[in-house]
């Protein structure tokens, strides 16, 4: 199987910030950077490649698989365990060491000079940057480092719950959003290459509603929420990593580079699942389609299987060009926080008040924003094939979300699908799809909206059961004897017990 978090091509950052190119790797030491003459600038543009790399290739190709958005491609065995639902303590080795040891290393060198500095513009977007990689590493894992992370006198930091560190981030970014003031600098950086503070405050505030909508099910956060609600300083549009790719190798979309580039692999190991596809053409074609995937050598869209790569499956599936590969473009953006996601938080958070009519219409502004952000038309469609429902709004926003995350981050798409335990599973299983693992196999049986045993799943995952955390990274836990036992794979993140 391809080791996909080995990458080191975004582990670096851009002199001058005129484009993602002309890397320069400064990781040997996370907490001390190779040159004293680098600026805060460098080193906080390297922390947010550390992520760009991470969230847009690594994590999305794992939530991606995990949530039923891809299926592997005929023939090709290189993610099928995902497809299966497996994830081992290796493969999250490479999202912890770039997110821990890299970009969190380098955001803590920039914080204790900003500190030292009493550069409050500079920590507040380092305040929003540590909650945005924590967050991921708590979403992924459950527990890791932070209360004692980053302290050179331990060596082996013990582990946090899941919701000590979120309620620990949402405390950082409340306290940076006090200390800054108008005027204060910010640093240059590819997220917000304006420079703008009030762009910080909007991501800051968005993060935040993020965090704290994913807690609701565990902790009253209603007085939070309505704070957000009444600054009304939200993201305004996406907040994302854009314009700065160039098709050229060390200078693309991280997951371009890597799956699809021909200086790369240009494998094509991804393509569409049924799950996704066929739900996508359940009433009529959705136009965000198109942008996610190609049709297949007869002009339709067409799903794989879960679980397989369908290498011994009877016409018409038997080749590679009977199923479309993703649709991504070197210069496809980076979505960190999409406004879409802003939207969906919003209509749940409405939704969870019993205020039906802000929740619809935060849910028809989230599915707007979804194809605004795919640049594809029948939004308006779209909303009436699948209308807000209060008597039952959790599925109803999470089928939906479920879709519109396909466009913006597999990772994200996967997190909120095992929070809201929406879309649920059918009763089709993979084996029932392919009962053989040869010959033929009916993509008819599947039913839209539902997601599917995948075939021969994980024996520690099972049927009817989503992959809820990762095992705890082994370049973690093999030099830490303060790791905690893994609780297993079924056992919730926090924020969904």
């Amino acid at each position: 199987m391809k080791k996909i978090f080995s990458i080191v091509l975004f582990s670096a950052l851009v002199l001058g910030l005129n484009g993602c190119k002309d890397y320069m790797d400064i990781n040997s030491d996370p907490n001390s950077p190779a040159s004293e003459n680098l600026t805060s600038d460098m080193i906080l543009s390297a922390a947010e490649m550390n992520i760009a790399a991470t969230y847009s290739y690594t994590l999305h190709v794992l939530g991606a698989y995990n949530v039923e958005y891809y299926a592997q491609q005929f023939g090709t065995p290189n993610y099928v365990k995902y497809s299966q639902f497996e994830v081992s303590a290796t493969n999250g080795s490479g999202i912890y060491t770039q997110l821990f040891q890299r970009a969190l290393g380098n955001l803590n060198t920039v914080k204790q000079r900003a500190t030292d500095n009493g550069e409050n513009g500079v920590l507040l977007q380092v305040a929003v940057l540590r909650a945005f990689a924590y967050q991921l590493l708590v979403d992924a894992f459950g527990e890791v480092p932070y209360k004692e992370a980053f302290q050179p006198s331990i060596l082996t930091p013990h582990y946090d719950k899941g919701q000590d560190i979120y309620e620990g981030l949402i405390k950082e970014i409340n306290d940076a959003l006090a200390a800054v003031k108008a005027g204060d600098a910010v640093a240059k950086s590819f997220i917000i290459p304006s420079q703008s503070l009030d762009e910080w405050i909007r991501f800051a505030n968005g993060q935040k509603l993020r965090m704290l909508v994913r807690m609701s099910d565990v902790k009253d956060v209603k007085a939070d929420v309505e704070a957000i609600v009444a600054e009304n300083k939200l993201p305004e549009g996406d907040v994302k990593i854009a314009g700065c790719w160039a098709n050229a190798s060390g200078q693309a979309n991280p997951l371009f580079s890597e799956e699809l580039a021909t200086w790369g692999r240009a494998t094509n190991n991804m393509i569409g699942n049924v799950a996704l596809i066929q739900t996508m053409q359940d009433g009529g074609v959705d136009g965000r389609l198109a942008k996610l995937f190609k049709k297949n050598k007869t002009g339709v869209f067409q799903g794989g299987l879960s679980g397989s790569n369908l290498s011994t499956v009877d016409e018409p599936y038997n080749s590679s060009d009977a199923f479309g590969g993703i649709v991504v473009a070197y210069n496809t953006p980076v979505i960190l926080l999409g406004k879409t996601e802003v939207e969906f938080f919003l209509a749940e958070f409405f939704a969870r008040q019993n205020d039906a009519g802000q929740a619809k219409a935060h849910y028809d502004a989230a599915i707007e924003a979804s194809f605004a952000t795919a640049g594809a038309e029948g939004a308006a469609e779209a909303i009436a094939l699948r209308p807000y429902n209060h008597a039952n709004w959790k599925e109803c926003i999470g089928v939906s979300k479920w879709i519109a995350l396909a466009g913006i981050n597999g990772f994200e798409g996967y997190t909120e699908a095992r929070r809201l335990d929406y879309p649920e599973f059918g009763n089709i299983s993979g084996t029932d799809m392919y009962p053989l693992g040869k010959g033929a196999i009916d993509f008819g049986l599947y039913v839209a909206g539902k997601l599917y045993t995948p075939f021969d799943v994980f024996s520690k995952v099972g049927n009817n059961h989503l992959l809820e955390r990762f095992p705890y990274p082994e370049s973690s836990t093999s030099r830490n004897s303060n790791a905690p036992a893994f609780p297993g794979h079924l056992e919730p993140i926090f924020w969904g017990k």
